[in-house]
């Protein structure tokens, strides 16, 4: 079974299924779960990810243990929440098990299909082998000082966050993912339209950060409007990719008056 943690466990009602990035963990999600205390949220790492031993990082595969966990904890409808990768990954999902879907939360990703914008010869993810803990750590604290926006106080928990995402081998420093778990689902994700091309009968709410820009947002957008005119979409100002760490108050805020 897949690692997952489960917050705000057994004191709520309303039940969040929240799916990383790709190349994150599922404790992303600790920061939006301490700002949305009325939901029970379960966290589960993609696969290949934080330690885990995977050999197959298909949807499909991933997909199924998803639904397992549900499973095991004895939910048989849920909330779903994607961040990047994740928001693609959580309509696949609702293709697969629409019963076991209340709502779509799309953060920053899943409203266009990727393989029409980038081109098919995209190069391999590499993951970088730190040899020195100072170095990571200069590494992580110049990230960090970019997100301008961000509290003084959040930017010590990105940092150590960001931190946690290394692990230490003999003194050298290996980022926890696989490198052909990243690449697999990046490709797969590439290569098959995995947005739901119908109009669905359930809440779906996107939230968008503002940290690039992109050219194509209004055409994307429009797009997706079109196969979902009844979503509530939103650019949260101030706010960087990895929304669940970053602006997880405004998250929370959004998801309260959209979905709960």
């Amino acid at each position: 079974m897949k690692n997952y943690i489960q917050y705000n466990a057994f004191q709520n009602k309303e039940v969040i299924i929240a799916i990383p990035a790709l190349g994150e963990r599922k404790e992303m999600y600790a920061a939006l779960a301490s700002t949305l205390p009325e939901a029970d949220i379960v966290a589960i790492d993609l696969p290949g990810h934080n330690g885990q031993l995977d050999s197959d990082f298909s949807f499909q595969s991933y997909n199924k243990a998803i639904k397992e966990i549900m499973e095991y904890l004895k939910i048989t409808k849920a909330h779903f929440l994607g961040n990047s990768i994740g928001a693609w990954i959580i309509q696949n999902f609702y293709t697969n098990y629409p019963d076991s879907v209340k709502s779509l939360i799309l953060l920053d990703g899943g409203y266009y299909f990727i393989g029409e914008y980038q081109p098919d010869d995209k190069a391999e993810i590499q993951l970088p082998i730190i040899d020195r803990l100072e170095d990571l750590q200069e590494a992580i604290n110049e990230e960090v000082s970019n997100m301008v926006n961000v509290s003084t106080e959040n930017q010590e928990y990105l940092y150590n966050y960001f931190l946690r995402n290394f692990v230490e081998k003999n003194n050298i420093f290996y980022h926890h993912s696989n490198v052909k778990a990243l690449n697999d689902l990046s490709k797969a994700i590439e290569k098959n339209n995995y947005c739901i091309e119908n109009e669905i009968p359930l809440s779906v709410l996107l939230l968008l950060a503002d940290d690039h820009p992109d050219s194509l947002l209004d055409k994307k957008l429009n797009r997706f409007q079109e196969r979902q005119p009844n979503a509530q979409v939103e650019i949260i100002p101030n706010s960087y990719h990895f929304l669940p760490l970053t602006n997880p108050g405004e998250v929370a805020e959004r998801i309260r008056k959209a979905i709960l």
